[in-house]
């Protein structure tokens, strides 16, 4: 009977641990196509993207990617990549208004 407890309480905390360490939130990879913009005063300017249907993005890059996409100003493009909401009753620097989207990838729309 000993041994039966064992293994059932070593079985439970091998799967409770297994459980803990899963994600169960929902993949926030989105594609938007819209038109890049600059927000801010100099010298504290940040780039976003206003969508077709009027939201607006900060787009998060690395820096060589946010200087070419600094230069795509008033060009439809498209871009992808990991949205971050903006929390409520919480106000952060550099967010707009439908929040922040760590760019995986873009491309320029004819």
């Amino acid at each position: 009977m000993k041994k039966i407890l064992t293994v059932f309480l070593l079985l439970s905390g091998v799967f409770l641990s297994m459980f803990s360490l899963c994600s169960f939130q929902k993949n926030s990879i989105i594609t938007v196509k819209g038109i890049i913009r600059v927000y801010g005063n100099e010298p504290f300017t940040f780039i976003g993207i206003k969508t077709e249907n009027n939201k607006e993005y900060t787009v998060l890059a690395a820096a060589d990617v946010e200087k070419e996409l600094r230069g795509t100003q008033g060009k439809k493009i498209e871009i992808t990549g990991i949205l971050t909401r903006p929390q409520k009753d919480k106000m952060e620097l550099e967010m707009l208004k439908d929040g922040k989207i760590e760019l995986t990838e873009w491309k320029f729309i004819e």
